[in-house]
Formats: C-alpha cells, sequence, structure tokens
C-alpha cells in the first residue's frame, strides 16, 4: 500500500498522501488528469529513491480550480499624499491521488 510519495509538479515539489486534497499552483487545460513525476516513493516503510525521477508517474484526479483568499498590497510614503492600495489572488488547482483499494 502506498503511504506517501514526493513528486513535481511544474517544477515545485510537493508530499502527496492517497486521498489528501492537494492545492497547486494552476494548471492550464481542462485534463481531468495532472501526470507528475516522481522523486521518492514509499510503500509499506519501503522507500525508492529516483536519480532524479522513478520510473512510474503519478496520475492525480483534477478537483476544482479556484482562487485563494486576497492579499492586499498597499505602499505609502510619509509627507509626500501618497497612498496606493492594490490586491492579488492566487489561482490554484486541487488536486487529489485516488485511494486504491487492495
Amino acid at each position: 500500500m502506498l503511504n506517501y510519495t514526493i513528486c513535481e509538479i511544474s517544477g515545485k515539489q510537493y508530499k502527496v498522501i492517497p486521498g489528501q486534497v492537494l492545492e497547486i499552483a494552476l494548471q492550464e487545460g481542462t485534463d481531468p488528469e495532472i501526470e507528475a513525476n516522481v522523486l521518492l516513493l514509499s510503500e509499506d516503510g519501503k522507500l525508492k529513491i529516483g536519480k532524479p525521477y522513478l520510473k512510474e508517474k503519478l496520475a492525480l484526479k483534477r478537483v476544482e480550480d479556484s482562487k485563494l483568499k486576497k492579499i492586499r498590497i498597499s505602499k505609502f510614503h510619509a509627507k509626500a499624499n501618497y497612498r496606493r492600495t492594490t490586491g492579488f489572488r492566487a489561482k490554484i488547482t486541487k488536486v487529489v491521488l485516488p485511494v486504491k483499494k487492495a
């Protein structure tokens, strides 16, 4: 049984646990599955480490695309009557590794 895996998605590394929802940077497209390169795999307490990747690839199921909470950014210069406020909402994709029943 798969305990966890470390995989690379869009140049970033994530720890993926089966059945747990993971928030990653927005993945373009509408494919229901996202492929990820596997760096490390833990099965039944045994580790497999790739150089740099293992031959296996993960097929993560896309749950939804959404935005995070807005971040407010303020700029202020004293005595110059300068005030600017902007905002930013990061776009994310929620994915999950389906649990395989034995």
